[in-house]
């Protein structure tokens, strides 16, 4: 449902949004009318399944924020989107750094602070909307220096230490992932196997909590829920 460079036969740059700060959302979608006249920011929710379930007109590009308080993962919201064909720029307040290269991995065409100018959001949304990817210098030195120090979990990894770091027993872990006990331990280990390899060990389960908070796996402590418009 993505555009045709940024234009879609109508001149306008389509742009849709999920994310949990409406304030921020509405001063955007005012102040770009000063350095991009075609833009229009609609629609807009808190979450990915509900864009995804609800929107129906073509979009050029979906901003996404990283933490968005329902429990969802970064990269995998981004996998979503980029399989329905939306261009992603993640559109943060978030400096997890390990936590936006995976979402760079997953698909998402560049990363935006919400702090930026309005000429520079501008910038940005015409890149990807155009079908280009977007990087501040500061977030590709950052990026590039931060790529090797993500480790590679397979999906069933990632699930295994999301759930035992949130505060699961292994059995508990196990019977989330309808797999046997030893099947569980075996990803947990293989995770921390990855994590040290890189330089990250996490030996303890409170270790693994940090590394999954770092990576986006697991939301910031404090983080308020969200509730979808």
């Amino acid at each position: 449902m993505a555009g045709d460079a940024a234009t879609g036969g109508t001149g306008s740059v389509r742009i849709g949004a999920v994310d949990d700060h409406p304030v921020i959302l509405a001063g955007l979608a005012h102040g770009l009318r000063w350095h991009l006249p075609t833009a229009v920011l609609r629609p807009v929710h808190t979450t990915v399944a509900a864009f995804l379930d609800r929107v129906r007109e073509p979009i050029d590009l979906v901003l996404l924020d990283v933490e968005l308080h329902d429990g969802s993962d970064a990269a995998e919201n981004v996998t979503r989107l980029v399989a329905r064909g939306f261009p992603v720029l993640m559109f943060t307040q978030d400096h997890r750094h390990h936590a936006l290269a995976r979402c760079l991995r997953a698909g998402a065409s560049g990363i935006l602070s919400k702090g930026e100018d309005l000429a520079t959001v501008a910038s940005a949304v015409r890149a990807v909307a155009d079908g280009e990817p977007y990087l501040s210098p500061d977030w590709a030195s950052v990026l590039a220096e931060d790529a090797v120090l993500t480790p590679q979990l397979t999906p069933r990894e990632m699930e295994a230490v999301r759930l035992y770091a949130a505060g699961m027993k292994l059995t508990s872990v196990a019977r989330r992932l309808n797999v046997s006990e030893d099947t569980a331990r075996t990803y947990l280990l293989r995770a921390r196997t990855k994590y040290a390899d890189v330089g990250r060990p996490a030996p303890t389960k409170t270790d693994l909590y940090i590394r999954a908070v770092e990576d986006g796996i697991l939301p910031v402590p404090g983080s308020p829920p969200a509730t979808e418009r």
